[in-house]
């Protein structure tokens, strides 16, 4: 009896603590966040008997869809500041052009594109300049001129309205500021560099996968930080030193990358041999790669080693041939860099860790832009909004489709989700057609025995738990467009040909987003991939151009300015052949290899990684005599013209074969390498301007092994397929 009473004490504690444990999803919460924000968007203002509750609803939609899930105050704010600022732009306008409904559409297309625009570039929430758009659409009432200004204000007020109670909500229940993992990206990169530099010696494969994911890590370690608008929590710094820190590791995994990125040498196991104090160089690296993870985790202070530098066994470096030597200096002298920049970190590090106040010295970096600015992708998109306004506004004036206006503001306003997006309207379509047969049947069989408001508010609820919790809220506001249809207001009429009317405005501007999917821009994957590709080429053209330029003397302003539109751009192009490869239906093309595919635009990012680190490095010694000298033998074709022919979409097997012969090019390189350092005084150049030869030689190398192994994929895959058209 007693054991049975301890068996069900025992049941209970356990059904109690399952209790207690027990906490919602973060999908969840969000789905019933969103869709209290919904129903309240409705209640609130036909409860005080004000007209237009679905504006404020639809706020909700297209902050929900388009937003992030953490939101605070100064968001809300910011949404409040774009909307005031959208309804003044409109109804300026209209004060302007009170009779001239042409020229006030001229204005008005031009002004939502830039803002569109703007939503497309800016790196954070793009709801505010969103908003700002749609205030702006909102403020014509259909070229109508009477109590235009009340209408107005009307239409602003409950879009401000909706932001208010999308915000509070966000804010009081289940607050959740997005999640700071700058600390554990920063202490999973650190983890990534440490197995990097021990297996700096392993297999290719190894080596090669482990920098790929150091590469992908960095870049995590360069956002996390962003998506939120305070500092650290967990160990107190500021955006300002947190940029410092994410600088000091990408001069980390530079030269870590170009460590692991030789193959073992001869004289790899014989380090001590040629460097007297190898030993303490490399115990004092892994002594603190191995101390920031733990840093970062548990806070624990690293013990900072004193400053060295590497001390060369003469005697035996003159028994090496050049080539090695150049190996064996740029080695080391890279390992002094990442000791000297492990250093640097690690005292970084200790000032936060410690209980003074977090100060160290920042260095002299560049704050990450807000903006990317002059995206091809960005600027085709605006201008397909810019045709999309214009074609909504010629149906509306010359057909005059039921709803009037509300086809241009839908159509333009939602085309930022569309443009060159892997979301294709015809999926919105048959989402909406889900939707309009559910809210068919709410409109028949439940909305007219809704006697009560928090009957309405339950009902509104439910409707948009299903959008919200069930399909991707990208996507979602696509289905909760059904609500719209309903036509829900204090005072209702329930008129099936009015229903139909409004379920027509929402099929015109999908229709609408649908044809200008396809038109004047593809956006089939497979050609979008085969744009990028051809465009990647292109900029690394012409980035290793300005090189070239710059120690001929012949810059230009022009080609200062491509160049760094390459800089921008180039990684980000590459990130999209990666977005469109996963995209392409490979059913359609039964010649092609999507993995290799895939593993191709994954080497072209190795291969950017390495350009744009020798790009900088060249530019730092361009006024190395010893470098000078050496370029000034190198004549005829280089990796400039070989990128120009890919960039002019030549297939690899259509290159001369000597392009395609790796060996060839390689024993043709050291050849002349051999040649010229036969040929030098040591005694004319300095130690620096010796190691810095042998740096900018060795990286160089590095670069051309990058593209060979891109080249190589290229010859197996068959590119030609994708431009078969499959329709």
């Amino acid at each position: 009896m007693q054991s049975a009473t301890k068996e069900d004490k025992h049941t209970l504690s356990q059904i109690i603590e399952r209790l207690l444990s027990f906490s919602l999803s973060d999908k969840l919460k969000f789905a019933i966040k969103a869709s209290l924000s919904m129903a309240l968007a409705y209640l609130i203002p036909l409860s005080q008997g004000w007209e237009q509750p679905g504006t404020a609803a639809t706020t909700v939609m297209l902050i929900a869809a388009t937003g992030s899930i953490g939101d605070s105050v100064m968001k809300g704010a910011l949404r409040v500041i774009g909307t005031v600022i959208g309804a003044a732009i409109g109804m300026t306008l209209i004060g302007l052009f009170p009779q001239d409904r042409e020229l006030y559409l001229l204005f008005a297309s031009v002004i939502v594109t830039v803002l569109l625009y703007f939503a497309r570039a800016y790196k954070g929430d793009m709801t505010v300049f969103l908003l700002s758009a749609v205030t702006l659409l909102m403020m014509f009432q259909n070229g109508e001129v009477d109590n235009v200004f009340t209408y107005g204000i009307d239409k602003t007020f409950m879009t401000i309205l909706g932001i208010i109670i999308y915000t509070f909500i966000g804010i009081f229940l289940w607050p959740v500021n997005l999640k700071d993992t700058s600390v554990e990206n920063a202490s999973t990169l650190s983890t990534l560099q440490s197995e990097l530099y021990i297996q700096r010696d392993g297999t290719k494969e190894e080596r090669k996968a482990l920098y790929q994911k150091m590469i992908v890590q960095e870049q995590l370690l360069g956002t996390s930080i962003i998506a939120s608008d305070s500092s650290s929590m967990e160990m107190n710094f500021s955006k300002t030193q947190w940029y410092d820190i994410v600088n000091s590791y990408k001069q980390i995994d530079q030269l870590l990358t170009l460590l692991s990125l030789h193959d073992k040498a001869s004289f790899v196991d014989e380090f001590p041999r040629y460097i007297t104090n190898y030993n303490k160089i490399d115990k004092d690296i892994v002594g603190l790669l191995e101390a920031l993870p733990l840093a970062w985790k548990e806070k624990k202070e690293i013990n900072i080693p004193e400053a060295l530098h590497y001390e060369y066994d003469l005697s035996e470096i003159k028994k090496l041939s050049q080539l090695e030597r150049a190996d064996i200096s740029t080695t080391i002298s890279d390992m002094v860099k990442l000791h000297t920049q492990l250093r640097k970190l690690a005292e970084k590090l200790n000032s936060l860790i410690s209980a003074m106040p977090t100060f160290f010295n920042l260095e002299d970096i560049p704050k990450p832009p807000a903006f990317i600015w002059f995206d091809m992708e960005h600027l085709k998109g605006s201008l397909i909004s810019f045709i999309i306004f214009w074609t909504a506004t010629l149906l509306w004036i010359f057909v005059n489709p039921p709803g009037g206006f509300m086809i241009v503001i839908l159509a333009t306003a939602l085309s930022v989700l569309t443009t060159f997006s892997p979301l294709k309207p015809s999926l919105l379509i048959i989402i909406f057609s889900i939707s309009f047969v559910f809210a068919t049947a709410m409109y028949v069989f439940v909305l007219p025995h809704l006697h009560y408001s928090w009957e309405l508010g339950l009902f509104i609820f439910f409707y948009s738990f299903i959008g919200f919790y069930l399909i991707n809220p990208k996507i979602s506001v696509f289905f909760l467009l059904g609500t719209a249809t309903l036509g829900i207001n204090n005072t209702m009429n329930y008129n099936f040909d009015i229903f139909l009317i409004t379920l027509f405005i929402f099929y015109a501007f999908l229709f609408l987003l649908m044809l200008f999917y396809y038109i004047p821009f593809s956006t089939k994957p497979e050609h979008l991939f085969l744009l990028m590709k051809k465009r990647f080429f292109k900029l690394a053209q012409i980035l290793l151009q300005r090189n070239r330029n710059l120690e001929h003397k012949n810059e230009s302003f022009m080609g200062a300015m491509a160049a760094k539109y390459s800089k921008i751009h180039l990684m980000g192009t590459v990130k999209k052949m990666q977005l469109w490869v996963n995209q392409i239906d490979d059913k359609y093309f039964d010649t092609l290899d999507k993995k290799l595919l895939l593993d191709f635009s994954k080497e072209c990012e190795t291969f950017v990684y390495l350009l744009q680190m020798m790009h900088h490095r060249d530019i730092q010694m361009l006024d190395n005599p010893l470098l000078k000298a050496f370029k000034k033998q190198i004549d005829g074709a280089s990796m400039v013209n070989l990128l120009g022919e890919y960039a002019a979409g030549k297939d690899a097997k259509e290159l001369d074969l000597f392009w395609r012969d790796e060996k060839q090019i390689i024993a043709k390189t050291e050849e002349r390498l051999k040649d010229f350092i036969s040929t030098v005084k040591a005694d004319e150049y300095s130690e620096k301007e010796i190691i810095e030869f042998y740096e900018n030689i060795s990286l160089r190398r590095n670069v051309w092994l990058s593209l060979f192994s891109c080249q190589k994929m290229m010859e197996e895959l068959d590119f030609k397929v994708l431009e078969r058209n499959r329709f």
